[in-house]
């Protein structure tokens, strides 16, 4: 076996042929057209080359000792990927028998001996357009499955978590109706906090099935703008506490402590994304920690060198207008944490750790978490200990205005 490079995402095509001055010839054909090229000499070097190479095609010599091209041929169909690696038998039998057998053995095109150089590149760049095509398709229907699959199970969770609120909303509705004149003030505006809750329980639902919808389906994009990054997190976290509560930097409402540092009131980011980002990180954080323990958000502004770039961050194009920072969000609670086990599966759409009881939820908050983060070319990171808490971590490439 012996492989000539070209460009690393050129498509690699396998040569065999017994004959050296045949192999040499279609290898440079082949180099010209822009192909990678291995080469092999007879039926068994092909397949020990494919199993270990997989060629995007394979040109292949009928008559060769050891084993010929149609026994060849056959055997690769059972290799894996073997039956959408088109071959092109090159044989010098123009018989009606010898093309039938080519084609029986899997062969999905033949030419003649002596080689017509320019028949033979317009065979192998239609084949190879074929086969793309094929590999194309097969990716569409593979995500049509998986969006599907996708719709299926938003279908089941929003009908199974509509039953709760809804019937609340209802009940609440129906007895401030038929009692609501003889109750005070007090249970008037229980029953009304009631739906006001449920409601704002379904909003969310939505806000979260729509949201991984646009991203499996590739509709949501990363818009950057400047934002008082101070402003959007109390904005945040004030939603997250109950109604008329104010709150401001360093404050404790809802139990959750707000603290900032460095430069935050100008920065570029995706504001809408940022929101996603906190909002069901804080939810998560408030939900599993109970109604009596604190929860934290740290925000930390940093320049770039005090952190590694093997993180891999998208920092995007300068252009001279603004410097690269780093912004970090720490969320950190003391509920009930995850298992070590299950930190892994914490990002997959509807997931949900064993240990949550009957606290609701559909499992898609720190899927979007994660997701609007790549959006910014940033990271999220969890660590937990049942029992003693969780901290979430989100990492996002910003700049800042000079």
């Amino acid at each position: 076996m012996n492989t000539t490079s070209q460009e690393n995402n050129a498509p690699l095509i396998l040569v065999v042929d017994d004959d050296r001055t045949t192999r040499m010839m279609l290898r440079r054909a082949m180099e010209s057209e822009g192909y990678r090229v291995a080469q092999a000499s007879n039926g068994l070097e092909c397949l020990e080359s494919c199993r270990h190479l997989m060629p995007n095609m394979v040109l292949l010599d009928a008559k060769m000792p050891v084993m010929d091209g149609f026994e060849c041929c056959s055997q690769l169909q059972n290799l894996p990927g073997g039956k959408s690696t088109p071959v092109l038998m090159i044989t010098g039998l123009e018989d009606e028998e010898s093309v039938e057998r080519a084609f029986s053995a899997g062969a999905r095109d033949y030419i003649t001996k002596p080689i017509h150089w320019a028949v033979l590149r317009y065979r192998v760049r239609r084949l190879l357009q074929e086969q793309q095509a094929e590999i194309e398709m097969r990716k569409a229907l593979g995500r049509e499955r998986e969006l599907n699959d996708l719709r299926a199970r938003i279908v089941t969770m929003v009908s199974h978590e509509y039953r709760t609120p809804l019937t609340t909303i209802l009940s609440s509705a129906e007895l401030l109706e038929h009692y609501g004149e003889k109750w005070s003030a007090e249970k008037r505006h229980q029953h009304l906090k009631r739906i006001q809750g449920a409601a704002k329980h379904m909003t969310h639902l939505v806000s979260d099935v729509v949201s991984i919808s646009q991203f499996e389906a590739g509709e949501l994009q990363f818009q950057p703008a400047q934002v008082n990054l101070k402003a959007l997190c109390l904005e945040v976290v004030a939603d997250l506490a109950p109604k008329g509560d104010g709150i401001v930097e360093g404050g404790n409402q809802n139990r959750i402590q707000v603290r900032f540092q460095g430069e935050l009131e100008a920065v570029i980011l995706d504001g809408n994304l940022l929101r996603q980002i906190l909002g069901s990180v804080l939810e998560n954080a408030v939900k599993y920690s109970g109604s009596d323990r604190e929860v934290s958000l740290d925000v930390r502004c940093q320049d770039w060198p005090e952190i590694s770039n093997a993180e891999g961050m998208d920092l995007g194009e300068a252009g001279g207008l603004a410097e690269h920072k780093l912004v970090i969000f720490r969320v950190e609670d003391r509920g009930i944490g995850i298992d070590p086990q299950e930190l892994l599966e914490i990002f997959n759409p509807f997931y949900r750790g064993h240990n949550i009881g009957n606290i609701p939820g559909t499992g898609l908050g720190l899927a979007i978490a994660k997701k609007c983060a790549e959006l910014h070319g940033g990271k999220i990171a969890v660590a937990s200990t049942v029992g003693v808490g969780t901290a979430v971590t989100v990492t996002l490439p910003v700049k800042i205005p000079r």
